[in-house]
């Protein structure tokens, strides 16, 4: 498994080679299945939760 944060088409300058970017995604997603999450993050989330108690308690 493997999961990114990343979109494929910013692999290339993430990595600083748009040629070897495209031969490690060639064979990461070759008979792969790719899942794309679209939302908000929860962890963003569940940090503005603390935050939001912690300013409460002070």
């Amino acid at each position: 498994m493997v999961t990114s944060n990343r979109v494929v088409q910013d692999w290339g300058a993430y990595l600083g080679d748009n040629t070897m970017s495209s031969t490690i995604l060639d064979r990461l997603m070759h008979h792969c299945h790719s899942l794309e999450f679209d939302g908000r993050s929860y962890r963003l989330k569940e940090a503005a939760e603390t935050l939001a108690r912690k300013s409460k308690a002070s």
